[in-house]
């Protein structure tokens, strides 16, 4: 399963309109490069090494620019959701 860095979205209520936080995630991929699942926090920069550490950093710099997913779309009824795949616009799959 292949997965990589991704910035999400995730919509809240502020005090008196919707607003987004934004969060790198790891995002993993079916065979077909389609997003099929998230983890549900986003994930720090860790390593054993300051190498390791160097490495995630490029990594998630690389998740600022691919399109923002949102966080909803994992969720129950959500387009990237395992029952709701079959449902995604054509063409749409993971580059």
């Amino acid at each position: 399963m292949a997965w990589n860095y991704r910035v999400l979205a995730r919509e809240y209520k502020g005090y008196n309109e919707v607003e987004f936080a934004f969060s790198i995630h790891e995002v993993f991929y079916d065979d077909d490069g389609i997003p099929d699942m998230c983890t549900e926090d986003a994930v720090g920069v860790v390593g054993d090494n300051l190498a390791e550490l160097s490495d995630t950093l490029r990594w998630m710099r690389k998740a600022l620019r691919k399109p923002i997913l949102s966080y909803s779309d994992f969720e129950p009824g959500g387009k990237y959701y395992t029952d709701a795949k079959d449902s995604l616009p054509h063409g749409e799959r993971y580059e």
